[in-house]
């Protein structure tokens, strides 16, 4: 019974948010089940919180945010309807889809390989993620805030949002153990929507055969299986933030504001994930914001409908570190005169150049985007979705490489120890920015209600033809 209450509670949450954006089945399935497992996650908490933690509040939890999706999705129902593509995928060559296939089957051979011979994950998944989470399903009543004590070793981090301890303690619940298959098993899930929503974002957006290209991208770099496999959080993060810059990549080109709330709502899950996604949530929001792609008073618009959807889950999170959580221990003895240690520099300098060609983690991937940002990119129409990712991305890693200037460890040791797992949250957005940047928009939707008859909604689906007239004719 609560697997299935569960289950009803991730997909109607999830088809709740995603109703109000118009787009295929298959990509509302990717974004629905992303979105709902986050929801899921955050109702937990917001439980946990309020009534501590017991079985009955839980099932509660799940009936009522089950009861919640369904009654927006009948509401919507009567409302709208999808947008629909007519297939521009014939007459392409069938190797990039396969070959995708055969990396998606060889990624899944290489994960339970690696699974079972590191059952517990790597070091932040049992010493952060799947302690908490053992922590909390162990726990009764209050006494949940015994995996934030301040008694535990600092290294636990404390202070860390509960999305994946969330998940993974509810799979604990509902099962009646604590088997080391439901932690494996969520961050399989997690890469498994990576490699979704990429690909379903890059056919929504620009059309056939990036979806197989973009997946095939993700899924030959070599740290992301492994990631996902020492079931980090770092995978997650990854995922909601590049759920974030597709809907605000599809808002930008269809004018629709709806997208941009949908964005904030992911985007703020990215926060509820890990610390590094509030840096992420600030840094689309200022490029939805200075980026040209409408008038000033548009682009407010959007920012305002983008803070509006990051709201609620944004309330949980200061309520969580305000009352819960323990401070930070990077910011424990920050110092901006570190900023000014010429040493620090050469060191992070020689420390991003070397990590540019670690072949071990990297392939040369990075080598191939930065080869691609300098030698491709220039020589397209600027395109103002493509630019808006860039300028989110390079915000966000710019304002990371500050962190690990200010920051009291030994620099050339953090850095070693936690640049990849930055860069991992980074990459399948900068896979989908840099398709954004090379190809151009699509076009062609047809009402769902049929050629020559306006839809009772939009006839504009997720990223399709770009009724925005504030966007150049080159990027139509």
């Amino acid at each position: 019974m609560s697997a299935l209450l569960a289950a009803a509670a991730v997909a109607l949450s999830g088809a709740a948010v995603t109703a109000f954006v118009p787009m295929r089945r298959a990509t509302r399935a990717a974004f629905a089940v992303l979105f709902g497992l986050g929801l899921w996650s955050a109702s937990y908490a917001a439980a946990l919180f309020v009534a501590g933690n017991t079985p009955r509040t839980l099932l509660a939890k799940d009936a009522l945010l089950a009861a919640a999706g369904g009654g927006v999705l009948l509401w919507r129902r009567a409302r709208a309807t999808d947008g629909v593509r007519a297939d521009s995928s014939v007459g392409m060559p069938r190797w990039p889809r396969v070959a995708a296939i055969a990396a998606c089957l060889l990624a899944t051979a290489f994960f339970v390989e690696h699974t079972l011979r590191y059952p517990d994950g790597g070091w932040d998944a049992w010493a952060i993620w799947n302690l908490r989470a053992r922590f909390l399903a162990r726990s009764a009543g209050p006494g949940f805030r015994a995996a934030f004590s301040p008694e535990i070793l600092f290294w636990a981090h404390q202070d860390y949002p509960l999305l994946l301890p969330g998940i993974v303690t509810q799979g604990f619940r509902i099962v009646g153990a604590q088997p080391l298959w439901v932690p494996a098993a969520v961050s399989y899930l997690f890469a498994a929507l990576a490699v979704a929503v990429l690909a379903a974002a890059a056919g929504e957006l620009r059309g056939a055969p990036w979806p197989s290209l973009t997946a095939l991208a993700l899924l030959a770099t070599p740290s992301f299986v492994g990631l996902a496999a020492n079931q980090q959080g770092d995978v997650p993060v990854g995922v909601f933030l590049l759920a974030a810059c597709a809907l605000v990549a599809a808002g930008i080109e269809s004018g629709r504001r709806a997208h941009f709330a949908a964005a904030g709502i992911a985007v703020s899950l990215a926060a509820w994930t890990k610390n590094e996604g509030a840096l992420h949530l600030v840094c689309l929001g200022l490029a939805v914001l200075a980026v040209r792609w409408a008038p000033m008073r548009e682009r407010a618009r959007a920012t305002l409908y983008y803070s509006f959807g990051a709201v609620p889950v944004l309330s949980l999170l200061a309520y969580f570190k305000l009352t819960v959580a323990r401070a930070n221990d990077l910011f424990s003895d920050p110092s901006a005169a570190r900023v000014l240690e010429l040493r620090r520099w050469a060191d992070l300098a020689l420390s991003l150049a070397r990590r540019a060609v670690f072949f071990q983690t990297w392939g040369l991937w990075l080598v191939a985007e930065l080869a691609g940002l300098l030698l491709i990119v220039p020589r397209v129409p600027s395109r103002p979705a493509a630019r808006a990712l860039g300028v989110a991305l390079a915000l966000s890693f710019a304002t990371t490489l500050g962190v690990y200037l200010i920051q009291p460890h030994p620099l050339v040791w953090f850095f070693r120890a936690s640049i990849d797992r930055v860069l991992i949250q980074l990459w399948p957005s900068a896979l989908l920015a840099t398709v954004l940047a090379i190809a151009a928009p699509r076009g062609g939707i047809q009402s769902a209600a049929g050629p020559g008859r306006p839809s009772a909604g939009d006839a504009v689906a997720f990223g399709g033809a770009n009724p925005n007239p504030h966007i150049s004719a080159n990027d139509k």
